[in-house]
């Protein structure tokens, strides 16, 4: 009978030793704005609705590590995007649609395996004023970067000032590799940034493969430099689509009134994206910040049509109001225009204004 308590007590203290390297965490934003838009339509209606939040898109999570000595630690996070206007999933629906992985951390870094963010969304959400917005409007320089792919194994670390990325996402098709095209439906990129003092600075390349194999590539750079509470970034991104997805992203659907133009072929004429941004954030005070941005696009063979160019262009600005550590509230008014061949990323008239507030509470 002693024995046996004693066996139990001793691996009820095993287990809560265990219990207590480990940790759990469930977190979230909810984040939901008011946004007028004019020209929203081909008939140039304006528009009101209740959406998404216009930087931050909502989503709740779990995450966590479990310590294995030596510095070694187990890690996982799993993290749905969704709407708060309808409850409804973001991502197709995917139950953990934003971010889904499991892998190791310690000194030399961490090795993730799962569904991940891209190595281009991963760079330029440090380099670009707005972290890269939610809204269509404020976000589409970034659609180059995909922003997330499946079936991915990366790494990750930060050595003195020096951050490196490389991921490779597996295309998993049957056969592949006796047809001699291994990189169908795959990904792959990699990137490096550095910091040192107030200045950083960086690059980024990456690879996305179609069923038929044919790539849309997107490379980039950028810096940023503080002054103070003032922060200013510089970036360019340039693109190379012989999959013809980045136009699907951008093409207003059906009942525009600027339809796509006849020949068009993307492998053999792909649309190529030139990018370029500057911006700025001011910290005004501990709660009040302001952020102002300007992207700019030159965008050649649009919709595949050779020759077919145009431009395209945003100017955003932002404050937010922080009314506690986790709840802030915000205003931000955009304005884009596009010119040629770009029209067709509009459903009529070449421009739209739109404004938004709303209110973010982080748990």
């Amino acid at each position: 009978m002693k024995k046996s308590l004693l066996t139990l007590a001793i691996g009820t203290l095993l287990a809560g030793s265990a219990y207590a390297q480990s940790s759990v965490t469930l977190y979230g934003i909810v984040d939901q704005s008011i946004r007028f838009q004019t020209n929203a339509d081909r008939g140039n209606h304006s528009q009101t609705q209740l959406t998404n939040g216009a930087i931050t898109n909502s989503r709740w999570g779990l995450k966590g590590s479990e310590a294995l000595g030596n510095n070694l630690k187990a890690i996982f996070q799993l993290e749905n995007g969704f709407d708060p206007d309808t409850g409804k999933a973001n991502q197709g629906g995917r139950l953990f649609g934003r971010q889904a992985y499991v892998g190791l951390s310690g000194d030399f870094g961490a090795i993730k395996l799962g569904r991940q963010y891209t190595e281009g969304f991963n760079f330029f959400g440090d380099y670009d004023p707005l972290t890269i917005g939610n809204y269509d409007n404020n976000a589409w320089p970034f659609f180059l970067t995909q922003f997330r792919n499946d079936n991915v194994i990366s790494y990750a670390g930060s050595f003195s000032g020096l951050s490196v990325g490389a991921s490779y996402g597996f295309g998993e098709a049957p056969g592949s590799f006796t047809k001699g095209t291994a990189t169908t439906n795959s990904y792959w990129g990699t990137r490096a940034s550095y910091d040192v003092g107030r200045f950083g600075f960086g690059g980024v390349y990456q690879e996305v493969r179609d069923q038929f194999g044919n790539k849309q590539q997107m490379w980039g750079a950028a810096g940023k430099v503080g002054f103070g509470a003032a922060k200013v970034f510089a970036g360019y991104i340039g693109g190379k689509d012989k999959t013809g997805l980045i136009d699907a992203n951008f093409f207003t659907p059906a009942n525009s009134a600027n339809p796509i133009p006849a020949g068009g072929n993307a492998q053999a004429n792909p649309r190529k994206d030139a990018i370029g941004y500057i911006g700025a954030t001011y910290q005004v005070t501990p709660a009040l910040a302001l952020t102002g941005v300007f992207y700019g696009d030159h965008i050649k063979n649009v919709n595949s049509v050779a020759d077919n160019s145009g431009n395209r262009y945003t100017g955003v600005l932002l404050a937010e109001y922080s009314l506690s550590k986790r709840t802030q509230v915000y205003g931000t008014v955009d304005y884009n225009k596009v010119t040629g061949g770009a029209k067709t990323e509009f459903p009529g008239k070449n421009n739209q204004t739109g404004v938004g507030a709303g209110i973010r509470h982080i748990f």
